[in-house]
């Protein structure tokens, strides 16, 4: 089995700037193992450099409630030996949500009558998902740039999407993260999505983008109503 190979990082990048050709070039060949371990590579890095950002988002949430400081010196110490197992399990979690991303694009075009293949809908999902990871890394180095002394809020970890036009304290924490989803690599991922759908495929334009458009719109909805429920819980237990 091909693991890693220079010709399958070649049609991964080329999926993200010459769409078109690199779906193509996709569609005839076997899915290799090397796209999908350079993207969790890449979400593992972005992992390690997200652990000050959660961490002063951590001391900005126990900072909010009136607990013992021995208390609080031992639910960071808790959290700190935690990191690295909770780095691993996100990283299994995102070979999860492919394999669940893919059912989900899957059963969306077999609705519409189209025939694409779920092993097609997983090339297509973890081709298409290395522009997200792209946008979550340039977005840690924005955070770095501006300071880590700048985040002041438990929501400040997020600088490329339309919540910037905005605050939670305006819109809901729900609202703010929903806009947070929008942002310029989450459209070039719809963008993705739609000509892949239309080379797999061979379905029309206005319906590929339509699929991806919804697709996205249900995917979302999921790190969305995260934001929702744990804001629920928050406040049941007063913290919020």
């Amino acid at each position: 089995m091909k693991i890693i190979q220079i010709e399958d990082m070649n049609t991964l990048f080329l999926t993200l700037f010459r769409p078109v050709k690199g779906f193509n070039q996709l569609k005839t060949e076997s899915f290799s193992a090397m796209s999908l371990i350079l993207i969790l590579l890449l979400v593992l890095i972005n992992l390690i450099l997200m652990i000050p950002v959660n961490k002063a988002i951590m001391q900005i949430t126990f900072s909010s409630v009136s607990i013992p400081q021995n208390q609080l010196d031992m639910a960071e110490q808790i959290a700190h030996k935690m990191r690295y197992i909770t780095m691993v399990s996100s990283v299994l979690f995102y070979v999860v949500k492919f394999l669940f991303y893919a059912l989900i694009l899957y059963l969306m075009t077999r609705a519409v009558k189209n025939n694409l293949a779920f092993k097609q809908a997983f090339q297509l999902i973890v081709c298409c998902y290395l522009v997200v990871v792209v946008g979550d890394l340039v977005n840690t180095a924005i955070l770095y740039m501006r300071g880590l002394d700048m985040i002041k809020g438990i929501y400040d970890n997020s600088l490329i999407g339309l919540n910037l036009l905005t605050s939670p304290e305006q819109i809901s924490a729900t609202g703010y993260a929903f806009l947070s989803c929008i942002n310029p690599f989450q459209l070039w991922f719809i963008i993705l999505i739609s000509i892949g759908l239309k080379v797999f495929t061979g379905m029309k334009t206005a319906k590929a983008v339509t699929i991806s458009i919804l697709f996205w719109l249900i995917t979302t909805l999921f790190p969305v109503l995260s934001v929702y429920f744990s804001q629920a819980t928050l406040a049941k237990t007063g913290i919020m």
